[in-house]
């Protein structure tokens, strides 16, 4: 309730509560609630060292096979993204890069997408997960979503542009 309340106060009015009161916390506090909410979330492109893509088949969807991820918890991203990763698989990755933020809304979220490699482990599967496999780009199992399909395509589709283009560096002076 009071989240409502100070959502309502006009923004000059918060500055200026934030800018004149003493107390830390309370202004965090206070600024975490007139801020809107949307949950964050981490997924990953792994790859196997042939390149191909780790895809799980999750026991309650519809369309089952997926690249993994999960919610963060009160966590920094990479961190979220190394625990969901073995958490779902078994699997420890190496070299995480963040490759791409997405916002989508009902309910209003924020995708993270990481690209990483396989480093260690064995799969295990769980109660979300039944299967995992590695395949090709664009050898999908059947059971995939398109919007998956066309993530993926379009991160190696960057990588790629990136490797046929030769990078311009800032002309320095001595």
């Amino acid at each position: 309730m009071i989240g409502k309340i100070i959502r309502r106060l006009p923004r000059p009015w918060l500055v200026k509560l934030y800018q004149f009161v003493p107390f830390q916390r309370f202004k965090d506090w206070a600024a975490c609630r007139a801020q809107a909410k949307f949950r964050l979330s981490v997924l990953g492109i792994i790859t196997n060292r042939d390149g191909e893509v780790l895809l799980l088949k999750h026991v309650y969807r519809d369309e089952p096979w997926r690249i993994p991820g999960g919610w963060i918890d009160s966590e920094a991203p990479e961190l979220a993204f190394r625990r969901e990763i073995r958490e779902e698989t078994g699997f420890e990755v190496e070299y995480p890069e963040l490759v791409k933020a997405l916002y989508y809304s009902k309910p209003d979220r924020v995708e993270l997408i990481y690209r990483a490699a396989v480093a260690s482990g064995s799969f295990q599967s769980n109660e979300e997960i039944s299967e995992m496999q590695f395949c090709s780009v664009g050898d999908w199992p059947e059971g995939m979503p398109e919007d998956q399909k066309r993530l993926i395509q379009s991160i190696f589709h960057h990588d790629d542009e990136l490797t046929r283009k030769p990078r311009i560096l800032p002309y320095e002076q001595d």
